[in-house]
């Protein structure tokens, strides 16, 4: 099965088996880990540090998939501000890791896939990729064209391919 059948599949019936078979057709280094995360926000439960891979970069890329179950239902504009701080907060504290997938989903299992990576500015000092540009909602109300083509046919051996596969706006 293709990985833009294995995501089709996945918006229609989100759970985690379906995002392990997504992220093991993207990269074999693809690695459970199943670590549950506390959230000291009300907005959020079930924190789950899902796995992690490495890309081919020239230096290794350690990236982490985390998944948080949101309690309020998920629009295409509901809660990217949150959602984004929660994501920066576990990758500065989790300090192997230059990036990490983010999968928000709520009751009705639609979901918001985002990428957020590190932006190293000095020895010292970092910065964070943009929370509004490296971002899907995804529904199963909707054609989801966009995200099936860039994700489903991405390529995820490298950071910067992976970037290019966020980095597009909707169709």
């Amino acid at each position: 099965m293709s990985s833009k059948e294995i995501l089709e599949n996945l918006i229609h019936d989100f759970n985690f088996d379906n995002l392990k078979s997504f992220f093991r057709s993207k990269s074999r280094k693809f690695q459970d880990i199943d670590e549950t995360i506390p959230t000291d926000k009300a907005d959020f439960t079930e924190g789950i540090k899902f796995g992690e891979f490495t890309t081919n970069d020239t230096s290794p890329n350690e990236l982490v998939v985390y998944c948080f179950k949101v309690n309020k239902p998920l629009t295409e504009r509901s809660g990217k501000k949150a959602q984004y701080d929660l994501a920066k907060k576990n990758l500065k504290l989790d300090t192997s890791y230059s990036a990490g997938i983010f999968i928000f989903y709520d009751d009705k299992l639609d979901f918001r896939f985002s990428l957020i990576y590190d932006i190293p500015l000095s020895a010292t000092k970092r910065d964070w990729s943009n929370f509004r540009r490296f971002t899907y909602f995804v529904s199963k109300n909707q054609t989801n064209k966009t995200f099936l083509n860039q994700i489903g046919e991405g390529d995820f051996t490298s950071l910067e391919s992976i970037k290019e596969a966020f980095s597009v706006e909707k169709v």
